[in-house]
């Protein structure tokens, strides 16, 4: 047990500041600074409608840069080492290949945790020195989506140990798109008598994640509390979930002749 957490903790640290390294990743930091002279657009007078609006288009920027750095970044942690063929260096060394994909899972979550802290705090500085009021729906906000692109991450590991990386991003960007209409979809089916159809989007939501439980906006612009007891239940759901996939990604590198 010590061998394989030593084995996760290195492959994850190595990964962290492997992506620290990139230039991409700081273009996404440097990204901010326009967003940041945004902050002077709120009316102080109109402190409610102004605050909600900038938070809700704060928010917006954070789970698109974020989602800049679920798909790029992911790919760079297993489908370089199977082309440079690194990776059998890397096998000699692990526990197991379950060890690897969970390694590399937990380096890109926390680059990704680095950037919504940061974004984050950025936004909550900015309204509260440009108005002086705390928008305390804001950490609960980025935690949320936090939560939802570290699922996909799972996601797009899963398909980088299978796929080359047009097909994983195609596919990835897929699943994101039907995961957040899924429940659309199938009323829409049902609506126009499709019921082939819409057995089968009941089929794809056991397999595919549920992204429209992650949505933040309502929360935000009307400032509902998010309820202790739901985002257990979110964070429950969200782990459950990538133990999925990552399980099915590590058994397919398992059984993959590389």
């Amino acid at each position: 047990m010590r061998s394989r957490i030593s084995c996760i903790t290195a492959i994850a640290w190595y990964s962290f500041i492997e992506a620290l390294r990139n230039r991409l990743f700081l273009g996404v930091f440097l990204l901010a600074l326009p967003f940041a002279a945004a902050a002077w657009t709120i009316d102080v007078y109109q402190l409610g409608f102004q605050t909600r609006l900038v938070s809700d288009a704060g928010l917006t920027v954070i789970s698109t840069l974020g989602l800049l750095v679920v798909l790029f970044f992911s790919l760079d942690q297993i489908i370089p080492d199977i082309e440079k063929r690194t990776v059998y260096f890397i096998f000699t060394r692990m526990p197991s290949r379950h060890t690897y994909m969970i390694g590399r899972f937990f380096g890109i979550v926390t680059t990704l945790l680095c950037l919504h802290v940061f974004l984050a705090g950025l936004l909550v500085m900015i309204i509260k020195l440009r108005t002086g009021a705390w928008f305390n729906e804001i950490p609960i906000a980025g935690l949320i989506i936090f939560l939802k692109q570290s699922l996909l991450v799972s996601i797009v590991m899963l398909l980088a140990s299978c796929t080359s990386k047009i097909i994983t991003v195609s596919i990835s960007v897929l699943i994101y798109v039907v995961g957040h209409g899924l429940d659309i979809f199938r009323m829409l089916a049902e609506q126009g008598g499709n019921s082939i159809i819409a057995f089968l989007l009941d089929i794809a939501g056991l397999i595919l994640p549920d992204f429209s439980l992650y949505e933040t906006r309502i929360m935000v612009m009307h400032e509902i509390p998010a309820q202790t007891s739901a985002l257990l239940i979110l964070a429950f759901y969200t782990l459950t979930a990538i133990f999925f996939y990552l399980a099915i990604g590590g058994a397919i590198l398992k059984h993959r002749d590389l």
